[in-house]
């Protein structure tokens, strides 16, 4: 696998969480499903917690393969609209980039002042730069320009992701982080984002994790490791995004 995209965000649930799950079921896009059941009961596991559960999740992970493969290797409530919080800002930041030439160009002002609001989470900022664009229906606008096929629940009231308004479920975020993969912006749109155990809000998290997609037999969907691969588990080439 070359690259895993990973979408989540939670909500308050309603009363029965586990009847909103749709696990590698068919996607209404060139996305094929891939079943491995051993990763989809660890996950599960993560994201199903049953009655006793205040989160409602709504997830979607998908991979590319080295041969262009495109593959939904998990899904639960994808279709969900929940509350995204912080996820908003990807919204704006791709909105950004799109609306003001100078927001992708690495060392202008903009650049740098997008940098510290992704890499620190900053609320304040994300306001200031969603006033840049115009307010939320620049960032509709940008939406319907990339063709981004919508759930009926999405609701954006803000560009920080603070209010309990907003509402986005996983399947509209993954199609924003694929159209931002194949960008020619993806370098600097990614250059804005924190590195696990390194800097920003992930300085302290995620630091084990490192970048390696493993799997004991080729037959088998990879999944990412945060231990060193054994020998001859090693996939050439890849790297997750």
């Amino acid at each position: 696998l070359a690259s895993v995209t990973f979408a989540g965000c939670g909500a308050p649930t309603a009363p029965d969480v586990s009847s909103t799950l749709a696990v590698a079921s068919a996607d209404n896009d060139e996305f094929e499903p891939y079943k491995n059941e051993r990763l989809r009961t660890t996950l599960n596991g993560i994201f199903d917690r049953g009655s006793d559960s205040n989160t409602l999740w709504s997830v979607s992970v998908r991979a590319y393969g080295p041969q262009g493969q495109k593959l939904s290797i998990y899904r639960s409530g994808d279709t969900q609209d929940v509350k995204p919080a912080s996820t908003m800002k990807v919204l704006t930041s791709w909105t950004a980039f799109q609306k003001i030439p100078a927001a992708s160009q690495t060392g202008s002002y903009e650049y740098n002042y997008m940098r510290e609001m992704m890499k620190y989470s900053d609320n304040v900022m994300a306001e200031t730069v969603l006033g840049w664009c115009g307010g939320v229906n620049s960032t509709y606008n940008m939406l319907d320009s990339f063709g981004i096929l919508k759930s009926s629940g999405l609701n954006i009231v803000d560009g920080s992701g603070l209010s309990y308004s907003n509402r986005l479920a996983a399947q509209d975020f993954v199609q924003i982080l694929g159209k931002i993969r194949a960008s020619d912006k993806m370098k600097a749109f990614r250059s804005l984002l924190p590195v696990g155990g390194v800097d920003g809000t992930l300085a302290g998290r995620l630091g084990r994790v490192n970048g390696t997609i493993a799997a004991p037999h080729h037959d088998e969907a990879a999944w990412l490791s945060s231990e060193q691969p054994r020998p001859n588990a090693r996939i050439p080439d890849a790297r997750t995004t």
